[in-house]
């Protein structure tokens, strides 16, 4: 993608989104001069950041200065677009991406392949739950007194502010009322972990994470993260401890998707029962427990009952938590009717990566996109999407590596 000021400003704009993306040097010069504007400051320093940060952008200098004059001359607009036909001549790949429809409407008549980014964001589903931005200490305390919610965070949306005057990092939510502070989070125990090895955040994006787990208001709690994030480790986990205490939850009900890798034949007939049937689908509950095999988990762990979506349906589900894995592979018709199950005293976790979808009949209209298209600014639910890769060094390297088909 070649981005111009308008899209690289946005708050949901994150160039790992894409497999490579270029931008202008005039694009760097406007965003420079806004810095000090009141109004857009924030966004102007957070799309400095994500730039700085990105091993995947390419900042343009030079292009054919002949092509400005096709248009009327010594407009920084008309240069972004000599820039982007610049990069297209070299690279056919790559698509002009901005919200400015001027801009677009050129583009389209010099035949320079474009999109809008409105648009664009939508089929991306850049909700993330969680935002980070850059506040001087002054914005920062205005933010902090002012009773609007001035960034139009939804119900439940972490923010990560970084105190750029103090070098400090603070985490909030936004609560439909004001900013709430949150200092620490519980360690999460179980009897697979010692109090030594209790589960404590990796970082500030596991911090909210494990907030959203432990929020009592919270009913529907959903992740869109890479793999080595660390979501299904955190929320099987937090749920066997819910189960240990029988305080609030009878029984967790586990539904993994069943498709195949993309592009793979169906899995051939495997006789034995369910559980057998199961064993090699179901093998993050052993990797994340270190238990031997499923059965031994099962019978260790009598209040876990393995769901396969067949037999979901006429289900009511009670005083349970249902935790649905791999929810980019489920349609959003079969994740409705999982959904649909949830009875009284029961919460969800849906955890998935819409990087990671297997199943042909699932694109950006899946289980996991719609689930978190509807319940965004809901109040009994909060989306916590994690962005760093905990699992190795080579799988953070791999996940830094070009394997695009």
């Amino acid at each position: 993608m070649f981005c111009d000021t308008s899209v690289i400003l946005k708050t949901t704009f994150y160039p790992e989104n894409y497999l490579r993306v270029a931008t202008s040097i005039v694009t760097i010069e406007e965003i420079d001069g806004l810095k000090s504007k009141p109004e857009v400051g924030y966004q102007a320093r957070d799309a400095t950041k994500k730039i700085k940060n990105a091993n995947n952008v390419d900042i343009i200098v030079d292009y054919d200065f002949s092509f400005e004059n096709r248009f009327l001359s010594h407009k920084n607009d008309n240069f972004i677009l000599g820039f982007a036909y610049e990069v297209w001549k070299d690279d056919n790949e790559f698509v002009f991406l901005t919200d400015d429809f001027n801009l677009y409407l050129k583009a389209k008549a010099f035949n320079i392949p474009c999109d809008l980014f409105e648009f664009k964001e939508e089929e991306l589903n850049h909700y993330n739950g969680i935002r980070e931005v850059w506040l001087t200490n002054t914005e920062y305390k205005n933010l902090l007194e002012s009773e609007e919610n001035t960034l139009n965070l939804s119900v439940n949306e972490y923010l990560i502010i970084n105190n750029t005057t103090k070098n400090e990092q603070y985490l909030y939510i936004w609560n439909d009322v004001y900013f709430e502070e949150i200092k620490k989070v519980k360690p999460i125990t179980n009897k697979y972990l010692s109090n030594k090895d209790a589960v404590v955040p990796l970082n500030i994006y596991q911090k909210a994470f494990i907030h959203m787990l432990q929020n009592d208001n919270v009913k529907v709690m959903i992740t869109d993260s890479p793999y080595g994030a660390g979501k299904s480790f955190l929320m099987l986990h937090w749920a066997l401890q819910q189960l240990e205490t029988g305080y609030k939850y009878n029984k967790m009900y586990f539904v993994k998707s069943d498709s195949p890798p993309r592009n793979r034949r169906e899995y051939p007939a495997i006789p034995g029962g369910i559980m057998d049937k199961s064993e090699g689908l179901l093998g993050v509950l052993c990797d994340t427990t270190s238990e031997e095999n499923l059965n031994d988990f099962t019978s260790r762990n009598s209040k876990v009952e393995v769901l396969p979506i067949q037999f979901a349906k006429s289900r009511s589900l009670r005083k349970s938590i249902l935790f649905i894995t791999e929810c980019q592979d489920f349609t959003p018709s079969e994740m409705e009717r999982l959904l649909s199950r949830i009875g009284d005293d029961t919460v969800v976790l849906l955890d998935g990566s819409t990087k990671q979808i297997d199943n042909k009949y699932c694109g950006y209209r899946n289980g996991l996109t719609i689930a978190s298209e509807n319940f965004k600014n809901k109040a009994i639910s909060a989306q916590v999407n994690m962005i760093t890769d905990f699992r190795s060094e080579i799988s953070k390297m791999v996940s830094e590596m070009d394997w695009h088909d």
